[in-house]
């Protein structure tokens, strides 16, 4: 890889003229700038490289942090980010956390490590106060996943809003008693805009409220996160009395709301007349199961491109300006619900 040094060699001028270039300072002949161009040009030196570079960060990777990239949405996250971190020629080290807070501890090593100049985490599970700990060694930033923190930059969906208009609309199909799966095992309660699994459910639990409808805390399952888990809800649902059996469910994730599909169709449910299944995120299986997917689409794509460019704007202006960007939640409305 080229460095500031090569360029100055090639053109034939000093690295101080080089940096004066790079950063449009004044003081420099046209004719002065012309041969830096030149030369950053035939070696493929970028302005972005050359700002690392001068600051001296040295490792040019961003690290990004994800539960389990066998997910389908974490996997479209972290390609979206790494399509985009490979445009400013960082590199990505992807780590994986399996859920465990000592598995991602080790990943904020990296920062430490001087392995990585930058961590995006797309899924906390530490307390907030220990990962921000690991600013001192680079920048962070939240994606996914977010907090009431407004000196991280944090990229994020507008959960409660979506959760919210997704239950009205299971509501004006004339189904009142409405389930909720949720893939965290500890459900708690935050205000708005501090934690994406109580925005859910909060959302979840308003609109309801807001028809004078109480939840049903028999119809709340919890740590519910894979089709083996979608299948083993239906089934207990089908142990309840049929006039206690709730006439929808949000199924958390449009893999959990795959195996609800395919396991009450074993068992005589008709979806949606019996009972509607809506998914989240709209991931490629959503068009693919015998009934398509009612679903909540999440901006993946764009999440991931905010993220990486955010973490890049960080980096090359070795800025500590923290924003926080919302996106909306989309239904796509199909026959499942």
């Amino acid at each position: 890889m080229a460095t500031i040094s090569d360029v100055a060699k090639l053109a034939g001028m000093s690295v101080s003229t080089v940096s004066r270039v790079i950063n449009n300072k004044p003081h420099v002949t046209e004719e002065k700038r012309r041969k830096v161009q030149e030369a950053m040009k035939a070696l493929g030196y970028s302005p972005l490289q050359a700002a690392r570079q001068m600051r001296g960060s040295g490792s040019n990777n961003i690290a990004v942090v994800v539960p389990t990239i066998t997910n389908n949405f974490f996997a479209g996250l972290v390609d979206s980010i790494e399509r985009e971190c490979r445009k400013y020629q960082y590199k990505t080290l992807i780590t994986q956390t399996y859920g465990e807070k000592q598995n991602e501890e080790e990943a904020m090593g990296l920062l430490s490590m001087h392995h990585a100049d930058g961590i995006i985490l797309c899924s906390i599970e530490n307390e907030w106060e220990m990962l921000k700990s690991y600013l001192s060694y680079g920048k962070l930033i939240a994606c996914n996943e977010y907090n009431e923190d407004q000196s991280v930059s944090m990229i994020r969906a507008k959960q409660y809003e979506g959760f919210y208009k997704a239950t009205e609309y299971l509501l004006s199909k004339e189904k009142r008693g409405i389930a909720y799966c949720t893939g965290t095992k500890t459900l708690t309660l935050q205000p708005v805009g501090a934690n994406i699994d109580s925005d859910r459910y909060t959302g979840y639990v308003d609109a309801l409220s807001d028809k004078g409808i109480l939840t049903n805390p028999r119809w709340l399952f919890r740590g519910i996160g894979t089709l083996e888990d979608g299948r083993k809800v239906i089934h207990q649902l089908m142990e309840m009395d049929k006039k206690d059996r709730p006439e929808a469910i949000i199924a958390g994730s449009d893999e959990v709301a795959a195996g609800m599909v395919m396991e009450a169709a074993k068992v005589g449910l008709r979806i949606p007349e019996d009972l509607a299944i809506m998914g989240v995120d709209d991931q490629p299986l959503a068009t693919f199961l015998p009934i398509p997917l009612t679903t909540i689409r999440q901006p993946v794509q764009e999440e991931g491109k905010l993220a990486a460019r955010e973490m890049v704007r960080q980096l090359t202006e070795d800025s500590e300006d923290a924003i926080r960007t919302e996106l909306e939640l989309e239904l796509v409305i199909r026959q499942s619900a």
